[in-house]
């Protein structure tokens, strides 16, 4: 069976659109280079260095990509480290002083494009082979035109969990919140939490009141457009995210959540998962790495902790490219630089992308490269990602994102109201969508 319709599907969206406040000093400091259009670029060049913005967070795999295309193409890459848990925020205020690299590491969705005025300071990359791998719908792209190459990995958000802990309990693995709210006295019954949230990285508010819970509504992301266009309000009384927080509440209020879900990490989640502290965590599938870090061998660990599926109410999964493996080159108006940029594109997404994809054990983004043999919570997450159910993260389209997970930490650690809560968040989508004009 096929599954190519869906892998093409993963390209096209992302995970957190970062924050538009500075899309006006973007617009003030745009680069203009004498060369309009990669066509009329020189031939690839040997022998320059290249700098390269990249999330100091970038896997092994991706390190060892870099490496690779220096030994093929004697170019020399020089990383410039910028944080990982600001990444976003990071670039745009360096992308604001009128700096720029030779190479891009970022967000993919339309609103991150826009925020760095896209269509003025990066290379219109339409033309490249990597666009029809990745299919009609392709991720890095900003009104029809693709911008971004998008590598992988493309995550999904799901529920990790302790299998000793289910079994002590005598219940069954939950893919539903409803479910989470049913078998919770089941489980604080063996004298661990239910639901393990590190709220105190910020992230993984996002992950439980956001992208997990709403995977049920944004097919074909036709919810966050809506709210894109004024036609939704994420404040309606009757909508999903009211619904949402309203269901955190109820977790917390009946005891389902650890005591220190609001200033724990992300990290002492999945510590206390692995060790049986909690029953469940919801994360990005990025996290698989750090579980199997926790053990002796992945199969160790996967006799442990699973992981799979959990929405609102279908036990379905949400996808999106992160802040790793997307990759931009902005106009500098130097032309031997920006050829030698556009090669490194073409080679990471043709000759280098099979072994990045083995390396990194992907689902790739690309339907040039085939997925390794995955074992294990890899093939767990395989197969969430191929479910032709599988939604776009409900975050691609939706300007003003970025206070979502401050609101959605001050639902989880009882500081205000499902209702005012959303309607704080309305007032962020509403400024948002003016400054956009």
């Amino acid at each position: 069976m096929s599954h190519q319709p869906s892998r093409r599907r993963l390209a096209a969206v992302s995970v957190v659109a970062a924050t538009t406040l500075l899309a006006a000093a973007a617009c003030s400091s745009d680069s203009s280079s004498a060369t309009a259009s990669i066509s009329d670029l020189p031939s690839a060049p040997t022998g320059v260095t290249l700098t390269m913005w990249h999330n100091a967070g970038d896997s092994q795999a991706l390190l060892d990509l870099y490496k690779a295309y220096e030994k093929e193409s004697g170019n020399t890459i020089e990383l410039v480290d910028l944080p990982a848990d600001t990444y976003p925020t990071a670039v745009q205020t360096k992308w604001a002083t009128g700096d720029r690299p030779d190479i891009l590491e970022y967000m993919s969705t339309a609103q991150d494009i826009a925020s760095l005025n896209g269509a003025e300071n990066l290379y219109d990359l339409s033309s490249m082979s990597f666009v029809d791998a990745a299919g009609d719908t392709i991720s890095g792209k900003l009104d029809g035109t693709t911008y971004g190459a998008v590598l992988g990995p493309v995550s999904t958000f799901g529920l990790f969990y302790n299998k000793d802990v289910l079994k002590a309990a005598g219940v069954d693995v939950p893919t539903s919140y409803a479910d989470l709210d049913q078998i919770c006295s089941a489980i604080t019954g063996t004298g661990a939490d239910e639901v393990f949230i590190g709220g105190g990285s910020e992230f993984p508010a996002n992950m439980f009141a956001g992208f997990a819970y709403m995977a049920d509504y944004n097919a074909d992301d036709q919810w966050g457009q809506s709210v894109a266009s004024g036609d939704t309000k994420v404040n309606d009384p009757d909508g999903p995210i009211v619904a949402s927080f309203d269901t955190i509440d109820t977790l917390r209020n009946d005891g389902c959540l650890n005591s220190s879900a609001a200033t724990a990490t992300a990290d002492e989640a999945v510590q206390a998962v692995y060790d049986g502290d909690a029953a469940f965590t919801v994360l990005p599938s990025d996290f698989i790495a750090s579980f199997y870090g926790l053990g002796s061998s992945e199969k160790s660990v996967d006799a442990k902790v699973g992981f799979g599926p959990i929405s609102a109410e279908d036990g379905i999964a949400a996808y999106s490219p992160g802040s790793y493996g997307t990759y931009y080159v902005p106009k500098t108006g130097d032309s031997e630089k920006e050829a030698a940029a556009v090669d490194f594109v073409n080679w990471v997404t043709t000759d280098g992308y099979q072994q990045y994809v083995d390396d990194a054990k992907l689902v790739p983004a690309l339907s040039t490269a085939t997925s390794p043999d995955l074992t294990g919570m890899y093939s767990e997450m395989e197969t969430m990602l191929l479910d032709p159910k599988s939604t776009p993260a409900f975050n691609q389209s939706v300007p003003g994102f970025g206070n979502f997970g401050k609101i959605a930490l001050q639902v989880i650690a009882g500081q205000t109201s499902p209702q005012d809560a959303a309607d704080d968040w309305q007032t962020y989508v509403d400024q948002a969508i003016a400054a956009q004009g």
